[in-house]
């Protein structure tokens, strides 16, 4: 069994707090950092309220404790110098504990399906992309994703190239590569080969995938081939110093641009047009655009 123990304390001291439950043996913390998110330039921020209270929750197994919840009880007084009753109690069955969460089927209303491990669902006359998010970002549910696999899915990749920036969980490069692209070059800041090759198999792909583990801004990476799509899910700030750094424009007539908001895109059309691109197709979710820039 599990058993969590609740305090409530000012944000402010929560390293004060950590500091001496580590000192006494106690080291499964956890809480929730009060914070307000904010509209940013790049998209959204947030910022930390650090006058308020949270709730620090301290947990211990009877696998690792003796005579729980008494043990901690008076371990958690002693320590911190507080009363019984300013501590809440709970206990988790084990079992309940580490159920994990199970994400839902995505319609793209394009006639695709992403369809995740744990469906039970059946799709007639429907397209499946199968998909397994494991540790790398990108699950397919924010509308940035979603904004871009409709345009890719619309479009036919057959013997076609493809460069995935900041591929993260490689959703992107695993459509073009549904859609027929021969090659896909997915790079990412992290290491996330063995999640997009997971998910290319899933999908029974045989084209030509690479993965690269690079920093796409201040490291030594440079993008060289020419490729019939380039396709970039980061931000409006991140793109423009990716388009700067590696002279990007040079390495493709096709963009497919996202992880944009509206009140952040005029600078990066700017920048396109000036390079000699148009806005081929520009699709809008909520505040999130997706633009597919071609040269004139």
């Amino acid at each position: 069994m599990l058993h969590e123990f609740t305090i409530n304390i000012p944000y402010k001291q929560v390293d004060q707090y950590t500091d001496d439950l580590n000192a006494a043996g106690i080291y499964h913390l956890y809480y929730e950092s009060p914070i307000e998110i904010i509209k940013v330039q790049n998209g959204y921020g947030y910022e930390e309220k650090e006058d308020q209270h949270v709730d620090l929750k301290i947990y211990a197994s009877d696998l690792e404790v003796e005579n729980l919840p008494e043990a901690y009880y008076s371990l958690l007084e002693t320590t911190l110098s507080i009363s019984r009753n300013e501590i809440t109690y709970t206990s988790h069955n084990d079992t309940v504990w580490e159920q994990s969460y199970e994400f839902e089927d995505i319609d793209l209303g394009n006639g695709w399906i992403i369809v995740y491990p744990n469906s039970q669902n059946q799709y007639q006359d429907k397209n499946i992309l199968k998909f397994d998010p494991l540790a790398a970002f990108g699950t397919g549910l924010h509308e940035t994703t979603q904004g871009c696999l409709r345009m890719i899915l619309e479009k036919d990749l057959t013997g076609k190239s493809v460069l995935d920036l900041g591929t993260g969980s490689g959703m992107l490069t695993i459509a073009a590569s549904l859609k027929g692209a021969e090659k896909v070059v997915a790079v990412d800041y992290e290491e996330v080969a063995r999640e997009l090759y997971h998910n290319a198999e899933l999908n029974n792909l045989t084209n030509d995938l690479e993965v690269v583990q690079a920093d796409l801004i201040t490291g030594d990476y440079t993008i060289d081939d020419m490729y019939d799509y380039i396709l970039i899910n980061i931000g409006a700030n991140e793109t423009m110093s990716i388009l700067k750094k590696h002279d990007l424009l040079k390495n493709s007539n096709d963009f497919i641009i996202s992880g944009l908001v509206e009140w952040h895109i005029d600078q990066l059309i700017e920048q396109f047009q000036i390079g000699g691109f148009l806005i081929k197709e520009k699709t809008q979710t909520k505040e999130w655009v997706t633009i597919h820039f071609t040269r004139a």
